[in-house]
């Protein structure tokens, strides 16, 4: 497979994550509030998580199984979040993504994912793209909608912990929808 691009839009650049990025997404990704609001982002954020979560992106992509961006501002290439296709396999995948607290009620994740999701449908050929966010985190509901995710259902979630269940909602994009 080639090399994972980078894309663009009017105010981000989504390029792959580099080696270089790990302490600012522990910075980020570390922050409480940016945490809490996920099930799968630790807390705490543990020196070398960072570095090893973006060890892998490269061979998850050349195995076609995620695409994991940096979101960048196209205006500083300043690091202000993530958002991937993950669990690619047969037309289908799961979205994620978070956006650092200093630089949330932007707009910023509704202009990635929608982004991601074109690319999603153009370049990985995904004809199903799911996602969920915990109830508690409305705002991240309204950027599924946004981006022409049905609300499926409301249901349960493991936690961060692997023990406790969240409430959450989940969604999906099937392509002849969008």
């Amino acid at each position: 497979m080639d090399e994972q691009p980078s894309l663009a839009t009017e105010r981000l650049l989504l390029r792959p994550f580099q080696a270089t990025d790990a302490a600012q997404v522990q910075l980020l990704a570390g922050n409480p509030n940016v945490a809490n609001m996920t099930t799968n982002i630790p807390y705490p954020y543990v020196e070398g998580e960072a570095e090893n979560w973006i060890a892998g992106h490269a061979d998850e992509w050349q195995r076609g199984s995620a695409a994991i961006f940096a979101i960048c501002l196209r205006s500083n290439a300043e690091l202000i979040g993530a958002a991937g296709l993950m669990t690619i396999h047969n037309g289908d995948a799961e979205l994620g993504y978070w956006i650092g607290e200093p630089h949330w009620d932007n707009g910023y994740a509704s202009e990635a994912v929608d982004t991601l999701i074109g690319f999603g449908i153009t370049s990985c050929e995904l004809t199903r793209i799911h996602a969920h966010h915990l109830s508690r985190n409305p705002a991240s509901g309204k950027v599924l909608r946004k981006a022409g995710l049905k609300r499926l259902s409301k249901g349960s979630i493991s936690a961060r912990d692997g023990v406790t269940q969240e409430d959450a909602e989940f969604y999906e994009l099937i392509v002849t929808d969008y």
